[in-house]
């Protein structure tokens, strides 16, 4: 490597084991992400939460729970926790409703109504939490 190369590594933030370029700006972000990355012990794509609006029954079908998810996303078919006063009722999404369709899945900021089996009415109120486990 001659003197010349050597300074273009210098001008363009260059490693010399390193074929590409990185400028001060890409630095600057690799470092923040690395910094603020939450490091939550969770695998990504299985944590999901929905905060529960409403409850109401219906016939022959069982619990509903309507409200907004404010993370991740729920499928029909996950296993969830119902969060209650520091409760964990366990369940399972066995519908996903918005807007009166029926949907396979619901993501983040979306309104829904999720029906939970094996759930009785006493189980789940306003202001309850649905995580996946």
């Amino acid at each position: 490597m001659g003197l010349l190369d050597n300074i273009k590594d210098k001008l363009f933030n260059r490693d010399s084991a390193d074929t590409g370029f990185m400028t001060d700006d890409e630095k600057e972000l690799r470092e923040y992400e690395e910094y603020y990355t939450p490091q939550s012990g969770v695998a990504d794509g299985t944590y999901a939460e929905f905060v529960v609006g409403d409850v109401f029954t219906i016939s022959c079908k069982g619990i509903v729970a309507v409200g907004t998810v404010t993370g991740g996303v729920f499928h029909v078919g996950d296993e969830v926790v119902i969060v209650r006063g520091g409760t964990e009722t366990p369940s399972v999404i066995t519908g996903i409703e918005q807007f009166r369709k029926t949907c396979d899945s619901v993501s983040e900021g979306a309104n829904a109504g999720l029906l939970l089996k094996n759930i009785d009415r006493k189980q789940i109120g306003r202001n309850d939490i649905i995580k996946k486990q």
